[in-house]
């Protein structure tokens, strides 16, 4: 009886000690807003605008998962941001394919 309790203990450690890493996951997709950020921290802004900005970013996903930028909200950023985001592949959850969303964007310079 003894060893049937002592096996039961340490079957119930070891489960309860695998369960504790299950929040380690490493797989994790970014979300769309995310994977949108990180290509745009890629830009240097300040050599296109001298202060912080807000603009408004249009753009849909394609059938291959591409952002397809439509406007901006800004003349200045206009063609950095669409070379930037145009064709790049990002993985999609929440949004619906060929739907116009849009998002907007604060820019802030740091020097």
């Amino acid at each position: 009886m003894r060893s049937v309790k002592s096996l039961l203990t340490v079957v119930c450690i070891a489960l309860m000690s695998n369960f504790s890493f299950a929040g380690d996951v490493t797989g994790v997709k970014k979300s769309e807003s995310d994977q949108i950020k990180s290509y745009l921290n890629k830009i240097t802004y300040n050599q296109y605008i001298n202060a912080g900005t807000k603009l408004n970013i249009s753009f849909f996903i394609n059938s291959r998962h591409e952002i397809i930028v439509v406007s901006t909200s800004n003349t200045d950023l206009d063609g950095v941001v669409k070379s930037t985001l145009n064709y790049e592949k990002i993985e999609v959850k929440d949004l619906e394919y060929n739907k116009l969303y849009t998002i907007p964007v604060d820019v802030k310079i740091v020097y």
